[in-house]
């Protein structure tokens, strides 16, 4: 059924016993275990990039990483009808589960020893990184987009919000703006190592009491405190939010840091940029970008659901944050 897909596995030296797809990529079940097979979003360059890092973690001893495997000329990737393909080892589809605290826990240890291997890795591979601070640029770049939407919510904001809602908007707007301000003058950045920039659910598989990290698509150049601030803001929006609001048990934020700094220290001043850098509504921002990019007459459902959960649960955030 899949003869084709068998035959791009062929350039990787693998030979399935059998093949079935899942979402958006195809698992090759071999006699040494599985692998998936999917065609790849980076162009060849990054996916070279992102290799050579994978490599990097596997020599520091880091292996709950999908590293990819390689043809028989040793790129890490093939063409075939005219895509790029990529096959790494298969974990497994068990997301992690948020709600699941133990699972959390177990994600929380991983991600602080994939970071100490990024920080030592960065260390070695990037001595001669350049004067440029790429995190701070990704936030002048995103107060260059709020600006822009600041003028279209006074252009035509009271097409779509009432007026309520608009001055919380351009509240949360110009608290980016402060944020983005601290961080500058915290000299935020100054040190950045590779990140995955992508700590989610569906990028985190949880097996027999481990958590394996997937898809690195999406990897950057930043510092580390963006990566485990983007799991934490997920862990409070997918589980404490909720729980709180249920009475039932859920970690704050010195038990969640507890378990990630087994292996990667928080020091006072990370700490410090760290509550900044959660406090900062990235997913307001992205959410406000997506809409402004088209011209509609109407809030979709999906924009107004997220629009609204994201102000209900603003002083929740705070308030965790600021309980540590």
């Amino acid at each position: 059924m899949y003869e084709n897909i068998a035959e791009i596995a062929k350039n990787f030296n693998i030979t399935p016993v059998n093949i079935y797809k899942y979402r958006y990529y195809y698992v090759l079940n071999c006699v040494n275990g599985a692998y998936s097979l999917s065609a790849a979003r980076p162009k060849p360059s990054k996916i070279n990039e992102i290799h050579k890092v994978k490599e990097c973690l596997l020599d520091y001893g880091i292996h709950n990483i999908d590293n990819y495997c390689v043809t028989d000329k040793g790129l890490p990737y093939c063409e075939a009808e005219g895509k790029i393909y990529v096959v790494t080892r298969f974990f497994g589809s068990n997301e992690l589960d948020f709600m699941n605290n133990t699972q959390v826990s177990v994600s929380l240890n991983d991600i602080g020893r994939l970071h100490k291997g990024l920080k030592l890795m960065s260390e070695e591979m990037l001595s001669v990184a350049s004067d440029n601070n790429p995190t701070i640029s990704m936030y002048r770049s995103k107060g260059k987009a709020l600006e822009r939407i600041k003028k279209l919510l006074i252009q035509k904001g009271n097409k779509y919000w009432d007026k309520e809602s608009l001055i919380l908007f351009r509240k949360i707007i110009d608290k980016c703006f402060e944020l983005t301000e601290r961080l500058e003058d915290l000299d935020y950045g100054n040190i950045s190592t590779y990140c995955h920039c992508g700590l989610k659910e569906g990028n985190i598989i949880y097996k027999k009491g481990r958590t394996y990290i997937i898809d690195w698509d999406n990897m950057k150049y930043l510092n580390y405190i963006e990566d485990i601030a983007f799991f934490i803001r997920r862990y409070i929006r997918k589980n404490c939010y909720y729980s709180h609001s249920h009475n039932m048990a859920y970690m704050n934020l010195e038990e969640v840091l507890n378990k990630y700094s087994r292996y990667t220290n928080i020091s006072s001043y990370d700490f410090e940029v760290l509550k900044v850098v959660m406090e900062y509504p990235h997913r307001f921002v992205s959410t406000m970008e997506d809409f402004f990019k088209t011209s509609k007459n109407f809030v979709p459902t999906g924009v107004k659901n997220k629009l609204e959960e994201i102000v209900v649960q603003r002083e929740f955030v705070n308030n965790y944050i600021s309980k540590c």
